[in-house]
């Protein structure tokens, strides 16, 4: 029996996560992949990326065939890892264990890390694929809390447990910031990134999720919100594709999960508020993330208009209409409609508009409208 799917339409300013995707697909796709769980969607990718090693090993295994088993085992090391694979490295194992997935490497760091006691988070590639989009990809990237002089430690336990660990004096020096490790058995490639002492980065692991991994323990991985703001980041940089589709994959699958307001404030301060409004818009949810503005402003919005009032600060040009009037905004609260609007003074427009008793009617800030706001709150909350 086919499935009764329902009317999807796109919102303005959607975009699909390729060129030669149809919207309709486009929607389809992520509608579906909005009814997995993010350990389903960890399955999905991790079966993508098993079928994409073993096709790789079969075509490069006729290529290679007059290798002896040790020389094509590095030729495997050198085409998968490419300019990340370490000198000498000759990979241990066999066929079986080359198609090991991403998500087997987590199970497993994820137990070294809880017997050294160093608190780690997934980023990058796996977590993006954990809230949104499944897909392949080449190696881990983790977040680790750990001091440099502690690394000692940690790099002889992942030696036991069969990883190659070089530059550790490098990071533990200053000199780098990642601890790149190879699983010798598996042709497995994480990066570990030594985590600062910022306060976005203390928040980062506060927000942290644990998520359950198919067929292995609950691990953890950065909250969605985080993924987003990264991405945006590292997008800024490398000018990436996979990027920017991740990020856009994300908010289509998550939608009204978000903390949007978040995302918005960490943004601003690495000056990134025009690529989140672009994704906000490009990925659909602009209406979805203006909602949840309005909701959180709504108290703010009484409250002001409270303030003005009591300190006579309000006007009626008619019995039914009362407004207070701002450096940037009016607000209008009329009895007869039963609303109250804020209005922007610069432009005359309509940021949004509520019901007396707190439902939202409308609402569309722009980038400044939420900062400017922003420092309302601040203000009516010193009142």
């Amino acid at each position: 029996m086919v499935p009764q799917l329902p009317n999807l339409t796109a919102p303005p300013g959607y975009r699909p996560q390729a060129n030669d995707t149809s919207l309709e697909v486009d929607l389809l796709d992520f509608y579906l992949l909005r009814q997995r769980t993010p350990t389903e969607r960890l399955r999905m990718a991790a079966a993508l990326m098993q079928t994409a090693r073993q096709w790789s090993l079969d075509c490069l295994g006729r290529q290679f065939a007059h290798l002896p088993p040790p020389a094509f085992a590095r030729k495997l090391a050198e085409v998968w890892l490419q300019d990340d694979c370490p000198a000498h490295y000759i990979p241990t194992g066999s066929k079986m264990t080359w198609i090991q997935d991403t998500t087997a490497l987590v199970a497993q760091l994820h137990q070294i890390f809880l017997t050294v006691q160093v608190p780690y988070y997934v980023t990058g590639g796996v977590a993006a694929i954990t809230y949104g989009e499944p897909r392949t990809t080449r190696d881990l990237d983790m977040v680790i809390s750990v001091s440099r002089d502690a690394l000692g430690p940690l790099a002889a336990a992942l030696e036991a447990a069969g990883f190659y660990v070089p530059g550790v004096e490098d990071v533990a020096m200053g000199r780098m910031h990642t601890l790149q490790v190879t699983q010798v058995a598996t042709i497995s490639r994480a990066d570990f990134v030594l985590a600062d002492t910022s306060e976005y980065e203390q928040l980062k692991f506060a927000r942290r999720r644990l998520i359950p991994l198919p067929h292995g323990p609950e691990v953890y991985v950065a909250a969605p919100e985080d993924i987003v703001v990264s991405k945006l980041r590292w997008g800024q940089t490398s000018q990436s594709e996979k990027q920017w589709r991740d990020v856009l994959g994300i908010l289509k699958t998550q939608q009204d999960d978000l903390d949007y307001d978040y995302m918005h404030v960490w943004a601003a301060s690495f000056n990134l508020s025009q690529q989140l409004e672009q994704a906000i818009l490009a990925a659909g949810v602009r209406p979805i993330a203006d909602q949840q503005w309005a909701m959180a402003i709504y108290p703010v919005v009484i409250r002001a208009f409270a303030i003005a009032h009591s300190r006579g600060r309000t006007s009626r040009p008619s019995p039914t209409q009362e407004i207070a009037d701002g450096h940037h905004y009016t607000l209008v609260k009329s009895s007869t409609a039963q609303t109250l609007t804020i209005m922007s003074k610069l432009d005359d427009r309509d940021i949004a508009q509520f019901a007396l008793s707190g439902t939202v009617l409308s609402a569309s800030p722009s980038g400044q409208d939420r900062r400017q706001w922003q420092a309302i709150a601040q203000r009516v909350a010193a009142s």
